[in-house]
């Protein structure tokens, strides 16, 4: 049976098939052919027990909360506060950056969220201000991871 699945994954592999179709290929194909038991029976119950549960429902509320403060303002307003308060530093709308990250982060939940509602806002007043964009976008960036760190992250409740 390994000599089979290597060969196949192999082959698959070589034909330029992306990788979770190959894995997806794979294993009803295994399993057609050398279980006893079918996956397909045992498969709804198992998709319908790992997805009825009611921590996950944070997940979609987390996205909701980050389109509700992109929609209304609220990041714009956040970021404008904060650079006033660190422009003082040397760099101070690359500090704000990462201070809108982490407060963002806090309540989004999301790395990707975070990066994306903070470069929106703050890409316009970089360009305007003449910062580097490379050097600008690493910051964006930088502050986006804090997204997965600060609880309560999406990534914490699905490891919960």
């Amino acid at each position: 049976m390994i000599a089979y699945v290597s060969v196949g994954l192999l082959g698959l592999l070589a034909l330029s098939i992306p990788v979770g179709i190959v894995l997806f290929l794979l294993g009803f194909g295994i399993d057609t052919f050398f279980s006893s038991f079918p996956l397909t029976r045992g498969l709804g119950n198992m998709v319908w027990s790992s997805s009825n549960s009611t921590t996950l429902i944070a997940i979609p509320f987390f996205v909701l909360l980050g389109e509700i403060l992109v929609r209304s303002g609220v990041a714009t307003r956040t970021y404008a506060a904060l650079d006033r308060w660190v422009s003082w530093l040397p760099g101070g709308l690359v500090h704000a950056n990462v201070a809108t990250a982490t407060m963002f982060s806090a309540t989004s939940g999301s790395s990707v969220a975070t990066a994306a509602t903070v470069a929106t806002v703050a890409m316009p007043q970089a360009e305007k201000l003449g910062y580097d964009p490379k050097l600008f976008s690493g910051a964006i960036a930088a502050g986006g991871t804090l997204g997965i760190m600060i609880p309560p992250s999406i990534n914490l409740i699905v490891y919960g």
